[in-house]
């Protein structure tokens, strides 16, 4: 019975794969249905927490958004860029970082990303180079974020082994930033010389390169979206302070119930202050990725509750003395179930809780965090699609780099060698601090 139950996990997440998007969640179904209504597994236990902190922050992102927040936010990093282009390797990976950690969602890299391949082309920088350590950085960046779902995951389990906020970020937060800089070197020596590269010169023989950056927007942000923007990040900070200075303050309240209630509170004082039709919020784009996200992580989580649930007795035995001699291997789990399930979110609901379940140590669980983010195995996530989409140079079509064999594009080696070099950061930090 095991091994078929393992069989039809492993066969949703790999149907989750394939379908992508919102089909993870409906993978996820499919597999309830069988392992419940046929073979009889009682239900696990839904990831209600976390679902409530996506929606709560996704809200608040999408009041923001139909403010004109977002679109201020974005402004802002397209006149850092285009201000400094000789630096746009370093920029490009920092612009994307701060947004993705301010905002708790990658998507929100998607909003420069064609800014960045304007300007790297326009300055006979490839763009391969600084598009594919943008996205892996606005990746990495979801695990320093305070108010990302996959955050929220984490702590919520970690805050039950005496592990403060302070401390939590004091590890997250450098391990991830070292890690997106690690693989912005990469990135940047990947790749020859966009003048030198023969199908960029073909396509700008044949026409297909264009030279012309796009209008530069003269309409000033309005005094709401300006308003928006800073009432987000009040609210946010707001929630950071509440959890790091818990023991001064004394409030006995959790990271959940924070986040939830403070977005919800920030939701309302930006409908008011910034004048935004309730009506339209549904309509925000985030507000549907955020519906997605929802779904993903219901379907493949419950599911994969359900299952390891039924048996968590003898993976403690099979696993927790393999995990506390070489507590490394957490990390190498996170990293490869994060790019099957292509979300850090889902991936840190769905394990971390085992993991404290097996004994693992909250400094092993920290320092190992950073791995939740390798969803550019593949080229296929929205973000490194998108980015290969709007590169109208060819420098992602060449053999080498096209991802023809999967893993051979611009985004695997910044990635792989980010994460790799952040873990021990991450390690060396939490025996420090914890």
């Amino acid at each position: 019975m095991l091994i078929l139950e393992i069989v039809i996990l492993l066969g949703a997440i790999v149907l989750a794969a394939r379908l992508g998007g919102i089909g993870v969640g409906l993978a996820g179904g499919l597999g309830l249905a069988i392992v419940i209504f046929i073979l009889g597994l009682p239900p696990g236990d839904i990831p209600i927490a976390v679902m409530l902190i996506i929606l709560s922050v996704i809200l608040a992102l999408s009041v923001m958004q139909q403010a004109g927040g977002m679109g201020y936010m974005v402004k802002c990093a397209e006149k850092l860029l285009r201000k400094h282009p000789r630096y746009i390797n370093i920029l490009a990976p920092a612009t994307t970082f701060v947004l993705t950690t301010l905002a708790g969602t990658g998507y929100t890299a998607m909003s420069v990303l064609n800014v960045i391949q304007q300007v790297a082309k326009e300055n006979g920088i490839r763009p391969s180079q600084p598009l594919s350590s943008a996205v892996v950085a606005s990746q990495i960046a979801i695990t320093a974020s305070p108010i990302s779902a996959a955050t929220a995951a984490m702590y919520v389990v970690v805050e039950q082994m005496g592990v403060s906020f302070g401390s939590a970020l004091c590890v997250i937060m450098p391990a991830a930033i070292f890690g997106s800089a690690v693989a912005a070197f990469v990135a940047s020596r990947q790749g020859i010389e966009l003048k030198d590269d023969p199908i960029y010169i073909e396509r700008v023989n044949k026409g297909l390169v264009n030279f012309i950056p796009p209008e530069v927007k003269l309409v000033e942000a309005t005094k709401e979206a300006k308003r928006s923007v800073w009432i987000f990040l009040a609210g946010v900070s707001f929630i950071v302070l509440m959890l790091l200075f818990k023991p001064i303050i004394g409030h006995k309240l959790g990271s959940q119930d924070i986040i939830v209630i403070t977005m919800l509170l920030t939701s309302f004082i930006m409908v008011l202050v910034c004048k935004v039709e309730l009506t339209t919020i549904k309509k925000a784009p985030i507000f549907q990725d955020g519906a997605e996200s929802l779904i993903v992580v219901l379907g493949i989580v419950w599911l994969s509750a359900t299952i390891i649930g039924v048996h968590i007795p003898e993976i403690k035995v099979a696993a927790g003395e393999i995990l506390q001699e070489y507590p490394a291997l957490l990390a190498v789990v996170f990293f490869f179930t994060s790019a099957l399930l292509f979300s850090q979110g889902a991936t840190s609901a769905l394990l971390i809780p085992i993991a404290a379940s097996l004994h693992v140590d909250a400094a092993t669980i920290l320092a190992s965090f950073v791995a939740v983010s390798a969803l550019y195995i593949t080229n296929i996530y929205p973000t490194t699609a998108f980015a290969i989409a709007t590169d109208d140079t060819g420098s992602f079509l060449s053999k080498k780099w096209n991802g023809c064999f999967i893993i051979n594009h611009p985004f695997f080696l910044p990635g792989l060698l980010g994460i790799v070099c952040a873990i021990p950061v991450g390690f060396m930090l939490a025996n420090l601090v914890l």
